[in-house]
């Protein structure tokens, strides 16, 4: 999509050395972003379209989430269609997952500012505050993978949540790094607004955006979709095949089409069979 032919994205461009040295990830987060920043101002406002009608907010924040996820692996993107691809075929699971994220964000800042204002009338109020502001922060943490599996596993509801839960601890680290990184777009922006509205319209959501799923889609990749490939591969006996194309091949996205692992493992586990998009 071109704003009246001012952005032409088909040309071709000089292309990557297969065997250039791989760029540390803060450097490359950088070439990728300022690569694709015309099209992260498209898709901020695209997001913001598709969530005037308020029920459709989760649904955008799927689409949103699986193009930027797209970017972030150089995944070859149409923003509309993919876009759209994604809206339509997480529409059920988004809204309920909003839904939660909302009621559960609300509950969770209503405990937070009750205990911080009777903490004043006694010191044991310092307790459940402290819970509470942990609890804030596992739920903060949890937001950055919840939408991300929705696009990329297919899997029910309770288990993504799980999966949530358990990222909000492994990947400890990089979660704090990303808050500090959201908070310092997002404060400022809502600090002072409406002087940032230009900001919100043109560049927030999206970027915002990037910056959780550049981080967070790794933890996915390592810890969700490398071994459900390797038992597909072990299931099928074309392991061997495959060794030596393992260190080439990190993950194969195959868009809307759905590929169900065998469903005698995962039956025995209890859980749904994983699908890979």
């Amino acid at each position: 999509m071109a704003f009246f032919g001012l952005f032409n994205y088909s040309k071709p461009g000089p292309g990557i050395d297969k065997n250039a040295p791989k760029k540390k990830r803060f450097f490359f987060f950088f070439e990728l972003y300022f690569r694709k920043f015309w099209k992260l101002i498209e898709l901020n406002l695209l997001f913001l379209v598709c969530c005037i009608p308020i029920v459709t907010i989760g649904p955008a924040i799927c689409g949103m989430t699986y193009v930027l996820r797209n970017y972030s692996i150089e995944k070859p993107t149409f923003l509309l269609s993919d876009y759209w691809d994604a809206f339509k075929s997480n529409w059920k699971q988004g809204f309920v997952l909003w839904l939660l994220s909302t009621a559960v964000t609300v509950m969770a800042g209503t405990s937070f500012f009750w205990y911080f204002v009777n903490s004043a009338r006694s010191w044991m109020m310092l307790i459940p505050f402290g819970f509470c502001i942990l609890l804030c922060l596992i739920l903060f943490f949890m937001q950055f993978y919840i939408y991300l599996m929705a696009v990329t596993v297919e899997l029910k509801l309770k288990y993504i949540i799980k999966n949530a839960l358990i990222f909000a601890f492994l990947g400890a680290k990089t979660n704090i790094i990303t808050a500090f990184f959201v908070l310092l777009i997002a404060v400022p922006t809502i600090w002072f607004f409406p002087i940032t509205i230009p900001i919100i319209a043109l560049l927030a959501f999206s970027t915002i955006g990037f910056i959780t799923v550049f981080n967070s889609y790794p933890y996915i990749i390592k810890y969700i979709v490398e071994p459900h490939e390797q038992q597909l591969r072990e299931e099928q006996g074309d392991d061997e095949e495959e060794e030596e194309d393992e260190d080439d091949v990190i993950f194969t996205d195959i868009g809307s089409q759905e590929r169900p692992a065998a469903s005698s493992n995962n039956d025995k586990k209890g859980g749904k069979g994983k699908i890979m998009r």
